[in-house]
């Protein structure tokens, strides 16, 4: 039987609705049926909401755990992310790329509910330098394609969408969203998880595994080849301002960001060159990188989302191959870290 991942990540959310106390998130039904379930924007939220929102974004198809980093002068709580459906949990659930515009709400779209919607538009500002990034050899997929090139359709009726946003959706917007998945709205379950918030740090950081494949897809790998995957990233102190809170969540990722793949490719000597360009290449706080992007989100170089270090065992060849490196002084400095 195909993998449904609305099906999948709508048990994580019942579940996560039978918690909803517990949990510290509050759910909203709103006049047309659709159900809300508030993570952190009028509630408190909760570091086990955020792991849950992680296995939502997924599907399901990733297993979460929280561990401890030590850093030397400071440790931090860090969330490890790992799954034998890596591609599909990730490119076909976790990517950020649906953005969801209406008037003047504005939200990070993820989740399996961009399965369903494969007519939706590309973010206007990746639409508008999409040929300049192509000249420059970097890929970008529009929804179909990226369904396309991972053999992969969703038919369920329900549909499950997290959205990055400080606010709670109006009812137009949730309509505007079962449209695209075409769907009856009762059928729609979103998720609002602010960056600021505690489940927003911990559901980015859970992202680690997402951020190399898509800069390997970026960078042109064919990440179909892509077997199985692990990482971890910590979770970086809230901050209550929402520019820096991506600044930290991040660079989170970028400079303190781990994984490792499996993979089944044919050319070690073309592997290794992929794996050499996915680590960041500068140390420019991602908050700086944002507040230049003129368009917001969706108009920052894609190249700047990369985990700080990335290796992968070619299970064809036996070769494991490595590239980058933990910036502990920088994570200290992006994270406000003062020593006494």
């Amino acid at each position: 039987m195909a993998i449904s991942l609305n099906e999948r990540a709508l048990a994580v959310v019942e579940e996560m609705l039978s918690k909803s106390e517990e949990l510290r998130i509050k759910v909203i039904k709103t006049p047309s049926g659709a159900t809300v379930i508030d993570c952190g924007v009028n509630v408190r939220g909760s570091v086990e909401a955020g792991l849950y929102v992680t296995r939502v974004t997924a599907g399901d198809l990733i297993r979460v755990s929280l561990v401890t980093i030590n850093y030397g002068d400071f440790a931090l709580p860090a969330i490890h992310v790992s799954s034998d459906h890596p591609v599909l949990a990730t490119i076909g659930g976790q990517l950020g790329d649906w953005e969801v515009r209406y008037g003047d709400y504005f939200a990070i779209g993820s989740g399996p509910a961009r399965a369903l919607a494969l007519d939706r538009e590309i973010p206007k500002a990746v639409g508008a330098k999409r040929e300049i990034l192509r000249k420059m050899g970097l890929i970008t997929y529009t929804p179909r394609e990226i369904y396309e090139k991972i053999k992969y359709r969703d038919y369920y009726d329900k549909a499950v969408i997290v959205l990055e946003s400080s606010e709670i959706p109006p009812s137009s917007v949730l309509e505007l969203i079962a449209k695209m998945c075409n769907i009856d709205p009762k059928n729609l379950y979103t998720l609002v998880v602010p960056t600021s918030s505690i489940a927003g740090a911990v559901q980015i950081a859970g992202r680690v595994l997402e951020v190399g494949i898509y800069k390997l897809g970026l960078l042109g790998f064919d990440f179909t080849k892509i077997i199985s995957g692990s990482g971890y990233a910590p979770i970086p102190p809230i901050h209550p301002d929402p520019v820096e809170a991506m600044g930290r969540t991040n660079d989170a990722i970028r400079y303190g960001g781990v994984t490792y793949y499996i993979v089944d490719f044919d050319d070690d000597e073309k592997l290794e060159e992929f794996i050499n360009n996915v680590p960041p290449k500068d140390e420019k706080p991602f908050a700086e990188i944002f507040k230049a992007a003129p368009q917001g989100f969706y108009d920052v170089d894609p190249r700047a989302f990369a985990p700080a270090v990335i290796t992968i065992n070619n299970i064809k060849t036996g070769k494991t191959l490595t590239a980058g490196c933990i910036k502990i002084e920088f994570l200290k400095k992006a994270f406000g870290i003062a020593i006494s």
